[in-house]
C-alpha cells in the first residue's frame, strides 16, 4: 500500500505541478514557409486505418487556418484550392498521393500541392487533413518539410495530429522546436514518448525540481528506461557515454541521439521509415556501408539528393577485381552498391569504348529495378565524359534520352548529331530525339527541326510500312499527341484528333477519372482535388507506360489548371521514360 501511495501522490504532484508549469512556456515561432516505385515504409505514426474506430471531426473549421510551404510568392497554387472540396474525398487522395516518386514531375507536382499554403476543405472525415498532409511527408522522406509544416498547425484536440507533430519535430526540427507549443502534449501526457520529452523540456529550462518530479512519475508508471536517463545526461552534461543499442526507440531517443551526436542507425528506418533513411543517409558519422543501406531503402521516395547519392557512392570499398570486372559483377550486388561499382569504374576506364558498355550496364540494371532516373543521376558525370562516335550508334537512344532526363540538353543534341541523316533507319530516333530536345530546352533552331520532325512522325504512325514497327508508331503518335496537349505548334497538314481516337496500347485513363477531370476543370475552389486526380492516375511509376490519348489528356488538363510547367515536365518524363522503357 505505501507503494501504491507513493505513485498516486507523484502522479498528482506531477499533474498539478505540469499544470502551473503550462502558463509558463512559450511556444517557439513558426517556421517560415519555404520553397524546396515501391510504397514507403511507414513514418512510425501509424497510417489510417479503415478498421479502425472511426472518430469524426466536427463540421467547420477543425483543420485550423491556412497552412502550408508554399505560397503565391514561392510556387505554391492559391489559398483556394481546396474550398469547393469534401474533405473526406481529398483525405482519400492523400492517403495515395504518389509523394514518393523516383518521377520527377509527379513527385514535384505533388509537393507542390501537399505543401501549398491554403486553407483547409470543410466537412467530415476520420483524420484531419493536416494529418494526413503531414504523414504524407514523412512517409516520403521529407523530414525538414514536415517539420517546418509541423510548427505552423495548432489542433489542442486531435491526439492522433498531435503525435504526429511531435514525431516531425523530433525527427527533423530544432531543439527550441521541440520544447515548443508545437508539443504542447507533453505537459499533460503520461504517454512514456511525451513523459521523456517533458523531462528533457525541463532539463534543458533548468526547472529541475519538475525534472525530478516527472523522473518520479516514470519511474513510478515503469516508464524509466536506461537507455534514455543515459541520453539524457549526455545532452545536459555534453558528455559521449555510449547508449545501449535501441530496439524500439522513441522518437525523443532518436532526437536525443541526434543532439547528443551519435550515428542514427539504418536499423532505425524499421520503425521510422523513410525519415530515418534520409537522417541516416545524410549522418556522416554513420560507416560507409550504414550509410548506402540507408540510401538503399530511400532509393525510391526520389527526394534522394545527387550530392548525397554521389558521396556515398564514391566512399563505398569495392576490391580491384570487382573494379576491374564492373560490368559484369554490378549486376550481382544491390542496385546501389552496383551503380556505385559502376560509378567508381568509370573514373578508372581508360577509353570511351570501355565507358559505354559499362554505362550502357549501369542503364539497364536501373531501368529493371525502376529506377532509371536514379541511374541516370549517379551516372552524369561518366554521361558527359563520353564522346559520341558512329561507332557507338547503339547507344545514341539510351545516352540521349537519360542526358535529356538529367536536362543535359546539349549533352544529349551531340548524341543525335552522331547519326547518319541519310540513314533510312536512323529516322525514327533522328526525329524523336528532335522532337523531345525541343521540349527539354527549346531555342529558335530546335524549334523549327521539331516541325519537319512531327511531320515525319505524324506520317509513320499512320503509315502501312512504318518504320519501326507497331511500337515506334506508338511513340510517334504519343508525341504528336503531346505537342497539341502543350499547345505547341504542329506542322500544316498535321492534325492530333486522328491519333488519339486510334486505339494504341498502353495504359488507359479510367472513364470516372476522365468524367471526374472534366467536371472538375474551372472550377479553381477544387483545383487541388484536380491535381491529385492527376496524380493519381498517374501513379508512383510515372507517365511512361500510358496510351497516347491518356497521358495527352492529363498535360492537357494540367494546362487547364494553370499547371503549364508542371504539364511540360510531365509530357518529357512521359516520352523519355515511355521510350527507354521500349
Amino acid at each position: 500500500m505505501t507503494g501504491l501511495r507513493i505513485k498516486l501522490a507523484l502522479m498528482v504532484a506531477a499533474g498539478l505541478v505540469v499544470g502551473a508549469a503550462t502558463a509558463q512556456t512559450s511556444g517557439a515561432p513558426a517556421g517560415q514557409p519555404a520553397g524546396a516505385a515501391t510504397a514507403p515504409a511507414s513514418s512510425g505514426v501509424p497510417r489510417p486505418n479503415a478498421n479502425a474506430p472511426i472518430e469524426i471531426n466536427a463540421l467547420g473549421s477543425p483543420d485550423g487556418p491556412a497552412a502550408g510551404l508554399l505560397d503565391s510568392a514561392n510556387g505554391g497554387m492559391g489559398q483556394d484550392i481546396w474550398s469547393g472540396s469534401e474533405r473526406a474525398v481529398i483525405n482519400e487522395l492523400l492517403s495515395r498521393v504518389p509523394l514518393a516518386s523516383t518521377v520527377y514531375s509527379v513527385r514535384s507536382l505533388a509537393r507542390k500541392v501537399v505543401l501549398t499554403v491554403a486553407d483547409p476543405p470543410t466537412g467530415q472525415a476520420p483524420h484531419s487533413f493536416q494529418t494526413m498532409r503531414l504523414k504524407a511527408l514523412l512517409d516520403a522522406g521529407l523530414v525538414s518539410d514536415a517539420a517546418r509544416f509541423a510548427t505552423q498547425v495548432q489542433l489542442r484536440d486531435d491526439a492522433e495530429f498531435m503525435r504526429a507533430q511531435a514525431v516531425a519535430v523530433l525527427l527533423g526540427g530544432t531543439p527550441a522546436d521541440a520544447c515548443s507549443g508545437s508539443t504542447a502534449s507533453r505537459q499533460i501526457s503520461t504517454d512514456p514518448m511525451w513523459m521523456q520529452l517533458r523531462a528533457y523540456c525541463y532539463a534543458v529550462s533548468d526547472q529541475h525540481d519538475l525534472l525530478e518530479l516527472t523522473r518520479g512519475v516514470m519511474k513510478a508508471e515503469g516508464a524509466d528506461d536506461q537507455g534514455f536517463e543515459v541520453l539524457l545526461d549526455d545532452v545536459l552534461d555534453h558528455k559521449t557515454a555510449q547508449p545501449r543499442e535501441f530496439h524500439d526507440p522513441t522518437p525523443v531517443e532518436v532526437f536525443l541521439l541526434r543532439q547528443s551526436g551519435f550515428p542514427i542507425s539504418p536499423a532505425l528506418a524499421a520503425k521510422y521509415g523513410q525519415a530515418a533513411s534520409m537522417i541516416a543517409l545524410r549522418d556522416a558519422k554513420n560507416s560507409p556501408a550504414a550509410r548506402a543501406d540507408a540510401a538503399a531503402q530511400a532509393l525510391h521516395t526520389g527526394w534522394v539528393t545527387s550530392a548525397d547519392l554521389n558521396a556515398i557512392a564514391d566512399t563505398q570499398a569495392f576490391t580491384p577485381e570487382q573494379l576491374a570486372n564492373a560490368e559484369n559483377a554490378a549486376p550481382a550486388l544491390p542496385v546501389f552498391l552496383g551503380e556505385a561499382l559502376i560509378r567508381q569504374a568509370l573514373s578508372l576506364a581508360s577509353d570511351d569504348d570501355q565507358k559505354t558498355r559499362l554505362l550502357a550496364a549501369a542503364l539497364r540494371m536501373g531501368r529493371q529495378m525502376q529506377l532509371l532516373t536514379v541511374a541516370v543521376r549517379m551516372q552524369e558525370r561518366g554521361l558527359l565524359s563520353v564522346t559520341p562516335n558512329p561507332r557507338f550508334q547503339a547507344y545514341v537512344a539510351p545516352f540521349a534520352r537519360a542526358l535529356m532526363l538529367a536536362r543535359q540538353a546539349d549533352a544529349g543534341e551531340r548524341w543525335r548529331e552522331s547519326l547518319d541523316p541519310n540513314d533510312v533507319a536512323d529516322q525514327p530516333l533522328t526525329a524523336a530525339l528532335a522532337v523531345e530536345l525541343n521540349l527539354v530546352a527549346t531555342d529558335p533552331g530546335r524549334a523549327r527541326g521539331a516541325q519537319d520532325a512531327l511531320q515525319w512522325l505524324a506520317a509513320n504512325a499512320v503509315s502501312n510500312q512504318a518504320v519501326g514497327g507497331p511500337e515506334e508508331q506508338r511513340c510517334d503518335a504519343t508525341a504528336v499527341a503531346l505537342y497539341y496537349a502543350l499547345d505547341q505548334p504542329l506542322p500544316q497538314g498535321v492534325a492530333a484528333a486522328p491519333l488519339l481516337a486510334q486505339k494504341w496500347p498502353g495504359r488507359v485513363l479510367p472513364p470516372a477519372a476522365r468524367k471526374k477531370l472534366e467536371d472538375l476543370r474551372g472550377q479553381p475552389g477544387r483545383k487541388g482535388e484536380a491535381i491529385l486526380t492527376i496524380l493519381d492516375a498517374v501513379g508512383v511509376l510515372g507517365p511512361g507506360d500510358l496510351a497516347p490519348d491518356a497521358i495527352a489528356f492529363l498535360v492537357k488538363d494540367l494546362k487547364a489548371e494553370d499547371e503549364g510547367e508542371a504539364a511540360r515536365a510531365l509530357a518529357i518524363d512521359a516520352l523519355l521514360l515511355h521510350q527507354t522503357a521500349s
